[in-house]
């Protein structure tokens, strides 16, 4: 009993540090990146779609009726996903393993015929993992213990290239990834597998920094995609055979 009260101690102070310094991370990021980088938005009709958090900033010229979205964590915001099927009758693909997002896409009223939800995660291999709960009951789950909780639910993760191959698509129009950290690994295996998409939309949530960032873009300009927005924590990229 004093051991396991002793370690939760121990955990929870070290989630309180390893919190303050993602938080001073994020800052630095937000403030030097635009120092850093410039974007190329020339000939791109930049809107946003959605609303609040759930909210993206994209290319809409380069999205039509039956574009495949992929949509990586759904939370309680598909508004984004919503958007790009009522706007442009596109195919949407979400994808949310945690109970909490799918309940709400459970009690949810959209068009399921465009939109499909898919309870499973995205990860650079076909496995199970710990999803790891927050703090907040709000907040929202990660493959990382960031909040040093200890809680986890288990859950299936798939690579992007086995779902498309599920879905017999050979390029993917907009992908969309809000992932809680995991965009690192994520971001690396779809560079190394040279997957064919066109919009890539990165949420650089924790853990990140100003050294992570700059290589997820040194990464992706070196695939051949261009930053051309970002805001906040959310960078879009377009394949640079679309920007001129």
């Amino acid at each position: 009993m004093v051991r396991a009260f002793v370690l939760g101690k121990l955990r929870r102070s070290g989630a309180i540090l390893w919190g303050v310094r993602r938080k001073c991370d994020k800052i630095l990021v937000r403030v030097l990146l635009p120092l850093y980088c410039k974007t190329r938005p020339q000939n791109l009709d930049l809107k946003r779609l959605g609303t609040g958090a759930g909210a993206w900033i994209v290319p809409v010229n380069l999205l039509c009726k039956n574009s495949n979205c992929y949509c990586v964590g759904v939370g309680a915001n598909v508004s984004f996903d919503i958007a790009l099927v009522e706007e442009f009758g596109c195919n949407v693909y979400s994808f949310d393993p945690t109970p909490s997002s799918i309940d709400y896409m459970n009690r949810l009223h959209y068009d399921r015929e465009h939109l499909k939800f898919l309870p499973i995660g995205v990860w650079d291999e076909d496995t199970e993992l710990r999803f790891y709960a927050p703090a907040d009951p709000k907040g929202c789950h990660s493959v990382y213990d960031l909040h040093g909780t200890g809680k986890y639910f288990m859950a299936k993760v798939r690579k992007i290239s086995s779902i498309m191959k599920d879905f017999g698509h050979n390029r993917i129009d907009l992908l969309k990834l809000d992932i809680e950290g995991a965009w690192q690994r994520v971001v690396q295996n779809i560079t190394s597998e040279n997957l064919d998409i066109s919009i890539l939309c990165v949420e650089l949530d924790s853990p990140t920094s100003l050294f992570r960032a700059l290589k997820l873009i040194r990464t992706l300009k070196g695939a051949g995609f261009a930053l051309v927005h970002f805001e906040k924590d959310n960078y879009v990229f377009v394949r640079e055979s679309l920007v001129c």
